[in-house]
């Protein structure tokens, strides 16, 4: 530990080898599919910035500058079927980004061909627009993202979306760490009325083994504690009544149905690029909170809540919960106490402590398959 202590204090995150702008060849999700409609949209992801247009179902992403003179394409419009025109002098680019005409030099102009924009896989799924960032050729969209995202029929899903003024690194790892839960959530309204969450457990990283994923076990702990000269920690607790719900499950959890239906090796997995998978053992709700860098300084938040279908009388109250319920009290209040927080944190020296292994191992988790993504 003290190793890693020193090794942190220059750069908590170039010590690991964490990119700043987030990790390249990964579906993202980007935008809510109903802000995409007739009018262009420009989006600022990984630091790049992209134009999004759609013709009815199909989504396309360019580069949103106009090889001619560089104007934005994202200030043109979409004057032809499944195309792009540029505001200022109308060249106009198909979703592949071939320009197709020059319209200002007319019908026998001999820049289509000859002229191109670099175009970005993009697709619509479950009410948000996804776009492949990389080099490399785009892997199939269900073969990328969580099978809670991309299967659905098993799943239907309500996005809460929210921008943070952090780098992404600072929001991820936020999630590694179990202890800041009793400390910065313990009065939120989902755990206000639930016993005390433990403190002060051991903890070990339990890699996933699919090279995508990582979890942190944390065993023993305690839920209250007496400081020598200073009191009781929590000092109050006479509310807390109600029997946690879908939570827990402690030394067992491959004995629930989220393992054994879907895989999901621990209750809250980290996961590349760069999310939190957080399970219920019964496997009817996921909660899948995914930072989607906007450039060094700004972090996007899709908060994806996923539901298991279970019959439409159970949407509709599933539905109902969340619009009652879980969507102000996780989706804004308890996302909302982090985000005081992360936002907080100005990056540099650390003093890293036995409550961070998770962090460290999910900081070289990163760092390795950045490594991987640079060969």
């Amino acid at each position: 530990m003290n190793d890693m202590v020193q090794a942190t204090r220059a750069d908590p995150f170039a010590a690991f080898g964490m990119p700043e702008l987030g990790l390249r060849e990964f579906w993202y999700p980007v935008l809510p599919a109903w802000r995409l409609r007739r009018r262009p949209r420009q989006v600022r992801v990984l630091g790049e910035e992209l134009v999004l247009f759609r013709d009815g179902a199909r989504v396309f992403a360019l580069d949103d500058r106009c090889p001619h003179r560089g104007a934005r394409l994202s200030l043109g419009a979409c004057r032809f079927k499944a195309t792009i025109s540029c505001p200022y002098h109308g060249w106009t680019f198909d979703g592949t980004g071939a320009c197709v005409a020059a319209i200002m030099e007319g019908p026998d102009s001999n820049i289509p061909g000859r002229a191109k924009v670099k175009s970005y896989p993009a697709l619509q799924r479950n009410g948000l627009i996804w776009v492949y960032i990389g080099e490399r050729a785009a892997p199939a969209f269900e073969d990328d993202v969580p099978d809670l995202v991309a299967d659905r029929q098993r799943f239907f899903t309500i996005t809460a979306i929210t921008d943070y003024a952090c780098n992404w690194r600072v929001l991820a790892d936020n999630w590694t760490n179990e202890h800041h839960g009793p400390y910065v959530h313990a009065n939120s309204p989902e755990l206000l009325l639930q016993p005390v969450p433990p403190f002060n457990m051991e903890l070990s990283v339990i890699d996933h083994g699919d090279g995508r994923g990582m979890g942190v076990r944390g065993t023993g702990g305690q839920n209250y504690a007496e400081f020598p000269g200073l009191g009781r920690f929590p000092s109050h607790s006479w509310h807390r009544f109600l029997k946690p719900h879908g939570r827990g499950v402690r030394g067992r959890w491959h004995e629930t149905r989220a393992f054994k239906e879907f895989g999901v090796q621990t209750p809250t997995s980290s996961r590349l690029p760069g999310m939190v998978i957080v399970a219920r053992p019964s496997a009817e709700y996921f909660l899948i909170q995914w930072a989607m860098p906007i450039d060094a300084h700004n972090t996007r938040l899709f908060n994806i809540n996923c539901f298991r279908r279970m019959g439409r009388w159970r949407e509709w109250r599933d539905r109902a919960h969340y619009a009652l319920f879980r969507g102000w009290a996780h989706d804004r209040i308890f996302s909302d106490q982090d985000k005081i927080i992360v936002e907080s944190v100005t990056p540099g020296p650390e003093h890293l402590s036995r409550t961070d292994v998770g962090l460290i191992g999910w900081r070289r988790f990163v760092g390795r398959h950045a490594g991987m993504e640079k060969q």
